[in-house]
């Protein structure tokens, strides 16, 4: 057991062998507001997640974001065990630590699916000048950012098949965005089982998907244990119940006080 602020964690195997992110990684997160871990995800543990998926017979995928995302509200956590254990896997515990802190909660996840010649979102991020739930802050050393994403690619994306795109360290910069800033947008690839980690406070964009392949990932965006972004929560009550005593503490409602949900390594 640990102790933290007077709440009482219980830390599992997987928790106490968490590893911490190097000083380059946080160098780079601070500088590009982004970071991505290729080869996270077996091909075996990719294989199994495309299988359950496609056994959800879900509509095909076209040109509206409504048909391009599925599992809302908790469905994914509902088919296979596997979509629950990303929620605090041993990378994920080190990246929330390291940029959100110990008081964590999973606000929402779904996944998206995007077949050759289709868009996503345009350029978009925060609200100006300040918003209280997308926002990234660095302060004596310590990396501070409010909704964070972690998207867990199923998918090869290789350099021009578009997918996740941004203007690398824009989650910095304190000035309006400008008319002309699509020019400044990077494209990052993310071949199938890597995890890719972003700041909602970086400008950002979903870039026309051109791979051989239908595009799948799914995303998982947490939040600090005091604010919500979602205004439901990410998973039905009796869907967390079935779930290991630490990943439900991710699903705990917002609070200053009480019983915030917390990690250690």
């Amino acid at each position: 057991m640990s102790r933290d602020g007077g709440r009482w964690w219980k830390a599992d195997k997987r928790s106490e062998t968490s590893i911490a992110l190097t000083p380059l990684q946080r160098y780079t997160f601070d500088l590009r507001g982004y970071l991505l871990f290729e080869g996270v995800l077996d091909e075996a543990t990719v294989a199994r997640m495309r299988t359950v998926i496609d056994d959800q017979r879900l509509p095909p995928a076209d040109e509206t974001i409504e048909r391009q995302r599925f599992g809302h509200n908790g469905d994914l956590f509902e088919w296979d065990q596997v979509f629950c254990d990303l929620i605090d896997h041993p990378l994920v515990l080190a990246v929330l630590m390291e940029l959100i802190g110990p008081y964590v909660r999973l606000d929402h996840a779904y996944g998206i699916t995007m077949r050759p010649g289709t868009s996503g979102l345009g350029l978009h991020g925060p609200a100006e000048p300040f918003d209280s739930s997308q926002y990234y802050l660095h302060r004596m050393g310590v990396l501070r950012s409010g909704l964070l994403t972690l998207t867990w690619s199923l998918s090869d994306g290789g350099p021009g098949d578009g997918g996740f795109g941004c203007i690398p360290g824009s989650h910095a910069t304190s000035e309006p965005l400008p008319a002309g800033a699509e020019s400044l947008v990077v494209e990052v690839p993310q071949p199938a089982g890597s995890l890719l980690v972003f700041t909602e406070a970086l400008m950002h964009r979903t870039v026309p998907w051109q791979g051989a392949d239908t595009r799948w990932a799914v995303l998982y965006k947490y939040s600090p244990g005091s604010t919500a972004w979602g205004s439901s929560p990410a998973a039905p009550p009796a869907v967390v119940a079935k779930m290991s005593e630490q990943q439900q503490r991710f699903f705990q409602p917002p609070s200053v006080g009480g019983f915030i949900p917390t990690i250690t390594r």
